[in-house]
């Protein structure tokens, strides 16, 4: 719950000194036991600009979680192992169900993988890079 006191100006060193250390507003105002509209005008006053950092930490999330290198290692142990379960696959179903996920996979190593634009491949790489540059992603 938000304490309702004025705030130190120790807290407030303490405050910007954690939104600096690169804690989230809603982590400073729980670590304070302040709201987080008061965290961000402490952050406002001394020029912190929040806004911007919440771009960067969400290129940082799309570049981590989302690098191209480890979307097409993911791929190829998909493929990897429905060409292992091909060997096994008895019924027509199972088949139509592996036959599926193979194509999906295929085609999505194809959009990871094309530069040409003229070619409709590379969508998945050129996403991810407008959210790394925190555009808006439109179909």
């Amino acid at each position: 719950m938000a304490n309702g006191s004025p705030i130190s100006e120790d807290d407030e060193k303490a405050i910007l000194e954690a939104l600096k250390a690169g804690k989230t507003t809603r982590e400073v105002a729980e670590i304070f036991g302040r709201g987080k509209s008061t965290v961000s005008d402490i952050a406002r006053r001394a020029g912190l600009d929040l806004a911007g950092r919440a771009r960067m930490k969400r290129a940082d999330v799309a570049r981590t979680c989302y690098a191209s290198e480890a979307r097409i290692k993911l791929v190829g142990e998909l493929l990897d192992k429905a060409r292992s379960m091909l060997k096994t696959c008895d019924s027509s179903r199972d088949l139509q169900y592996l036959a599926t996920s193979i194509a999906i996979g295929i085609d999505k190593r194809r959009l990871e993988e094309a530069t040409d634009p003229s070619a409709r491949g590379g969508e998945i790489r050129i996403l991810f890079e407008k959210m790394e540059d925190g555009e808006e992603a439109r179909p």
